[in-house]
């Protein structure tokens, strides 16, 4: 009996292993509609209080794996766009189209209003980044106001997290009239 409940088992995780390897990016209709947000923000920019485009996007996730997938899926459309597109994310996981790896930098680079980003000589000159994916490592005490448009890839189990989320962009000194936050929620059926 063991024995065919062994081959049962086989039978089984072979059946899941097939279903899985049908999973592929070009079927991920929620990486689908993330990358549909962030066409729009781009193509149709909200206005900072001096009048100037903003096509600043922050996404977030709580885990790495998913914030690295979403960088290595959006950066190619991204960048033949020209838009700059970041990762940050906790144990040095820290990546731009424009070859910066640093965390302050890149922040600086996605925040330069707040992040003063004219007094950094290195940095004064850099093009800025537009989108920028992040864990939770930013989700306190880092000041990202300069950004309008924050999305929450999934929710965290934590409410507090949202709303430390949220409160890189909602900061006194906004350059921006308004700010808007979108949240991705599980589907119904997920039990």
């Amino acid at each position: 009996r063991w024995l065919a409940a062994l081959a049962e088992d086989r039978r089984t995780l072979g059946e899941l292993a097939h279903h899985a390897a049908t999973i592929e990016p070009a079927r991920d209709a929620k990486l689908a509609e993330l990358r549909r947000l962030i066409q729009q923000k781009i193509t149709q920019p909200t206005q900072t209080l001096d009048g100037k485009p903003n096509r600043k996007v922050l996404v977030f996730s709580a885990f790495a794996d998913t914030a690295h997938y979403l960088y290595e899926q959006l950066k190619p459309d991204l960048q033949s766009e020209g838009i700059h597109v970041a990762l940050v994310s906790g144990g040095g996981g820290c990546q731009s189209t424009l070859g910066r790896t640093e965390f302050n930098e890149i922040l600086t680079l996605f925040s330069p209003v707040s992040k003063k980003r004219n007094l950094n000589p290195l940095l004064s000159d850099m093009a800025q980044i537009d989108v920028l994916i992040a864990t939770d490592c930013i989700s306190e005490g880092q000041n990202l106001q300069d950004c309008d448009y924050l999305i929450n890839y999934d929710i965290h189990w934590n409410p507090v997290r949202l709303i430390q989320r949220f409160g890189r962009i909602d900061r006194i000194g906004s350059i921006n009239p308004s700010i808007q936050m979108v949240n991705f929620w599980p589907p119904e059926d997920l039990h």
